[in-house]
């Protein structure tokens, strides 16, 4: 809305300025003047015309310039703004992945030593097992 407001300003300027330059243009030709002084005076609204043309076509090339230098840092702070989103997003990716790698690695050993204790009791179960037929084989 605010490039829509300034680019109001300058047609109306430019509206301005051709109207007053085509006003003058009219009124020359129509007053009762000689040809020379006429001449003259269109020699020299023209000159104003071109002047004042170069002023506008400078102010307007300003204004291009301004509203260009904004839409590049407006660009750049929301490349910024981006990357510096990914930047964080990545670094919570890598901290979950993290935590996650952690959690499978407790749970491995978990598992391991659980398994082992199994193994040992069923070892164990085994050799009294063996013990215990000895022992009766034995007996006999």
């Amino acid at each position: 809305m605010h490039y829509e407001d300034e680019n109001a300003g300058g047609s109306f300027l430019l509206g301005l300025l051709a109207g007053a330059v085509l006003g003058a243009g009219v009124g020359l030709l129509f007053a009762p003047r000689p040809g020379s002084e006429t001449r003259r005076r269109v020699q020299e609204q023209a000159k104003n015309f071109g002047d004042t043309a170069s002023q506008a076509y400078g102010q307007a090339s300003e204004k291009f310039s301004d509203i260009a230098g904004r839409g590049r840092e407006t660009y750049d702070r929301a490349r910024q703004s981006v990357q510096k989103g990914v930047d964080e997003a990545r670094r919570y990716a890598n901290d979950a992945t993290d935590t996650a790698r952690g959690y499978a690695q407790d749970a491995v050993k978990t598992a391991r030593s659980y398994a082992n204790d199994a193994a040992d009791t069923a070892s164990r179960a085994g050799q009294q097992a063996v013990n215990d037929i000895n022992s009766r084989v034995d007996r006999m």
